[in-house]
């Protein structure tokens, strides 16, 4: 039983360093512009698309649906701010 203590006592240990180099790299780590302005661009090009076809298929669809798409697409333009700020 006590192998079993000082086992889950190192595995702890072990955790807790792994997470702290996690956690450093992660502060370490930033995009390159390149990525962010590919990443914007990308999540604006879903968002206006998704804007846009809800508008072409107007009559098609009930406005709730119209409405839940516009609002998608305002979704993916501000991922898409955060993104490029974050």
């Amino acid at each position: 039983m006590s192998s079993e203590k000082n086992s889950s006592v190192f595995t702890n240990d072990k955790d807790n360093k792994d997470e702290t180099l996690l956690q450093s790299q992660r502060k370490e780590y930033k995009d390159c512009l390149s990525c962010r302005v590919i990443g914007v661009a990308t999540f604006w090009g879903l968002g206006t698309y998704t804007i846009y076809q809800s508008f072409v298929h107007k009559p098609k669809l009930s406005r709730g649906f119209r409405f839940g798409l516009v609002l998608v697409g305002i979704g993916f333009m501000q991922v898409g701010v955060f993104r490029l700020l974050n």
